[in-house]
């Protein structure tokens, strides 16, 4: 490689330590050197202009001149109330703050085509953003733009820019470009240039900002306004010769005014060739490899069209050359392709569908991501060509060459590099400026999100609760129950109190519900005349929760169980979609058990697969919910312990919950207080009327308390173990409870991500239970450990099963289980919300545990 590396390695230090200085600034001072800078281009606007046409043999003075005045007025105009330095934006309500940051040391290649405005857009927003850059100019403008760039240094040193914030490298050898593109000092190379400069920038490995050629259709519609668009289209084809990427290339025409675009364009000055012309057009500026030839661009039209050996009028503006309409003959001609010359292609289309393909075609010859316009009245046109066509900039009734740079016809971004996105090979779509140019920090403060605490409209409880029925008139009732309910006359003492027409009962509800029995109750809902406009679910927390589900499927018969029980990590950003809670059918709850809380909970609880799959969302609550403790009177012994101790649970699991607060934890010390006294009574005499209310209002406060802070690991494994060995749920939980009490109570190996949960607080709420129950105990450890005792000793009174072995079930196939139940426990929704994030093996070992 025959390079200086010794001097490029100095210009690239120099670099890094302006770039250093410039960090250093802030903001008042850099909007300070910008101003000087943009001061000092408009004040040479006309010279660099002049040198540009001087050096390089083409464009047009006047539009040279212009070009300068966008790339400092009209950029200053955009920039001026910018910051750039420091907190750059905040969003309050989120609470973050974005802080900008400058990239470093920025190579910055220009092109031959408008080599003095680039140079001085890329050195303002290098000087707005505090970034040092290194310039790389085309060959043959070399002189002009690095005048450009002498006169920002020596303006922005004199306001304050660090020396050698902006220099120019105009040796045009490729290797120096390949040494500079692979040097460790350069942070950012910002290439604008043609193909293969594009493609040298993105082969280099380093972040870079890559635009190059562009390619525009232009598309005509019937409902176009035809004056003015012609007059848009020369104005911008015509503009510094179209050496501007954006500008017009090929022009499409509805058949309907083909005729008139054409005669208007001739009335304002254009040319249209003829074939034979645009034979010899085409061969005096494409080569035989179809390579624009260097000497056609950027020529007035009357000189072109002498090169090409046409005749044309001294006032001629454009040379319009008609191109087939077919698809495959236009994408082998060589106009197709991006004409940098006052040459315009024009296409006749019969249809919008047509037209769309050809302006598909175009920008698939060099033009994808770049630009494109559309002229149009018709809106539904304008939407179909915006999502068809892929440009990064869209004009709509405006002319691209100017409208695409910003702040003339259209309020985009005022820019001299135009971001072709993943389609022109380039890593944005943008007006590339200053927010380009600066790594953007977000300082986010930690955010609580609210709380919510729902419960169910109405709530009837203690002993004659269930003459609250009458209170629903209901034309058409169906009680949801099951076998062993409607065998004891559970639902003949609820008939005796509801005011409907008609009632109808639907007793196929099992332990443990599957989807497959919930569907047999949406039938036997039944439909339209014979639809219940009240459903009565009575039982356990099996009937309660298959009600439940029953009204949703009946009512919203599109839905799936396995859309709504979707994974989630957090309720409120599920994926799952639940429809809205305005019921056609109302629901009461009325529970025969005291623990399961589903009468005021928004969770249903179905197997499928041998999997406890669990519905969650507050339309799942019922409307009202009747807890009368005489429908409890004949509950056995065991099922009442079972229930109990899930009640019990639920309170313990929702008092340390992620989501756990002021008010459920009054909920949960409440049920936890009147479990631990009412339900031994309650197992020793089923016949207890006021331990029977007590645990009746004690499982509704937990349910409460969990419909709204929600439960923890306990739950999950008992839900996994219950499904696979047939274990009442209740009985499940009581198996797991006491290792989960001092596994949550532990330091956690990994804590669970929670903004609303400060501090690992589960081992002190767990001491403060116990000292509000009476427990006593000086200092937390003590007051903790008697309430896990008195937890253990409740647990052994009611008798319930402490190893899987006084279930019943044999240890080793348990055991041979336990991978299956740790996946399963894992996917249960229940972990969301405990206090410490349960690992897979820690599932394990509580699993484990139990066993024995």
């Amino acid at each position: 490689m025959s390079v200086d590396a010794a001097a490029l390695d100095a210009t690239v230090a120099r670099a890094r330590e302006a770039a250093t200085a410039l960090r250093r600034l802030d903001q008042d001072a850099v909007d300070r050197i910008v101003w000087a800078m943009v001061v000092a281009g408009l004040e040479h606007a006309i010279d660099l202009a002049e040198l540009a046409i001087e050096e390089t043999g083409f464009g047009v003075l006047e539009d040279k001149v212009l070009k300068n005045y966008i790339a400092t007025e009209f950029l200053y105009d955009y920039l001026r109330d910018k910051r750039s330095v420091g907190v750059i934006d905040v969003d309050d309500e989120r609470g973050i703050e974005y802080v900008a940051e400058p990239v470093g040391v920025v190579l910055a290649l220009l092109p031959i085509t408008n080599p003095t405005s680039t140079a001085l857009f890329k050195a303002i927003v290098a000087a707005k953003t505090r970034n040092a850059v290194v310039f790389r100019p085309s060959a043959r403008a070399a002189r002009c733009a690095t005048r450009a760039i002498e006169l920002l240094q020596e303006a922005g040193e004199e306001a304050g820019l660090p020396p050698h914030a902006l220099q120019v490298v105009p040796d045009a050898t490729l290797d120096v470009s390949q040494y500079l593109f692979h040097h460790d000092g350069v942070d950012l190379i910002w290439t604008t240039g043609g193909p293969k400069a594009v493609r040298a920038t993105n082969e280099a490995g380093k972040p870079c900002i890559g635009v190059g050629p562009g390619n525009a259709p232009v598309y005509l519609h019937a409902s176009a306004d035809v004056p003015t668009a012609v007059v848009d289209i020369l104005i911008s084809k015509t503009f510094d010769a179209s050496l501007i990427c954006p500008a017009e290339q090929t022009l499409v025409v509805d058949e309907a005014i083909a005729d008139d675009t054409i005669a208007e364009l001739v009335r304002m000055g254009a040319r249209v060739l003829d074939d034979a012309e645009v034979e010899r057009l085409t061969q005096a500026t494409f080569d035989e490899a179809g390579r624009v030839r260097m000497e056609a661009l950027g020529h007035a039209c009357v000189d072109l069209a002498a090169v090409a050996g046409v005749s044309a009028g001294p006032d001629a503006k454009v040379l319009v050359a008609p191109l087939p309409a077919d698809l495959d003959a236009l994408a082998a001609h060589p106009l197709v392709q991006e004409k940098l010359m006052p040459v315009l292609g024009l296409v006749r289309s019969p249809d919008v569908e047509h037209a769309l393909d050809v302006c598909d075609l175009v920008t698939e010859h060099g033009g994808l991501g770049h630009t494109s316009a559309v002229y149009a009245a018709d809106e539904d046109v304008v939407a179909r060509f915006a999502q068809r066509i892929r440009t990064g900039r869209i004009l709509v009734n405006a002319p691209t060459a100017v409208g695409a740079l910003g702040g003339v016809y259209t309020s985009m971004t005022p820019t001299f590099s135009l971001g072709c996105g993943t389609w022109g090979g380039s890593m944005t779509t943008d007006n590339v400026n200053y927010r380009n140019l600066v790594n953007v920090k977000a300082v986010a403060r930690r955010q609580t999100p609210p709380q919510w605490f729902r419960v169910p409209a109405d709530t009837y409880f203690n002993a004659g609760a269930l003459d609250s029925l009458r209170e629903l008139r209901a034309e058409r009732a169906v009680i949801v129950t099951d076998a062993p309910s409607e065998a004891r006359g559970v639902v003949d003492q609820v008939r005796r109190h509801l005011a409907a027409d008609s009632v109808r009962v639907f007793a196929g509800i099992e332990p443990e519900p599957t989807e497959a029995q919930v569907r047999a109750g949406v039938a036997a809902l039944g439909e339209g005349d014979d639809a219940p406009d009240l459903i009565v679910a009575v039982g356990g927390g099996s009937v309660l929760d298959a009600a439940k589900a029953m009204r949703l499927f009946h009512e919203n018969p599109h839905v799936t169980l396995r859309e709504l029980t979707l994974p989630f990590l957090d309720a409120r950003k599920r994926v799952a979609r639940y429809p809205g809670i305005a019921h056609r059918v109302r629901l009461a709850a009325l529970p025969t058990t005291a623990g399961t809380g589903s009468e005021v909970s928004p969770a249903a609880v179905i197997t499928h697969e041998g999997r406890k799959l669990t519905l969650v969302d507050y339309s799942l609550v019922p409307d009202v919910a009747i807890v009368e403790p005489r429908l409890m009177l004949s509950l056995p012994p065991t099922a009442t312990a079972d229930t109990g101790v899930d009640a019990l649970t639920h309170a313990l699991e929702a008092l340390v919950s992620i989501f756990a607060s002021p008010y459920t934890d009054a909920f949960c010390l409440q049920a936890i207080n009147l479990i631990l006294d009412a339900l031994p009574r309650a197992v020793r005499d089923g016949g207890d009327l006021e331990a029977r209310t007590a645990m009746a209002n004690a499982a509704t406060i937990a349910g409460l308390a969990f419909s709204n802070a929600f439960v923890g690991v306990n739950h999950a494994l008992a839900h996994a173990f219950g499904a696979r060995f047939g274990v009442a749920h209740g009985r499940a939980n009581g198996l797991f409870l006491s290792a989960v009490l001092r596994y949550n109570a532990a330091l956690p190996r990994k804590f669970m991500p929670a903004p609303g949960y400060g501090t690992y607080v589960a081992p002190q709420k767990y001491a403060q239970a116990g000292w509000v129950l009476g427990l006593g105990g000086h200092g937390e450890e003590v007051a903790r450990g008697r309430l896990f005792e008195r937890v253990d000793a409740l647990l052994a009174e009611v008798g319930m099963p402490r190893t899987v072995a006084d279930l019943g079930i044999d240890r080793d196939a348990y055991l041979a289980a336990v991978p299956d139940l740790v996946r399963d426990a894992f996917r249960d929704p229940s972990l969301r919300t405990n206090p410490r994030m349960p690992l897979i093996e820690e599932l394990g070992d509580l699993l484990t545990a139990a066993a024995g």
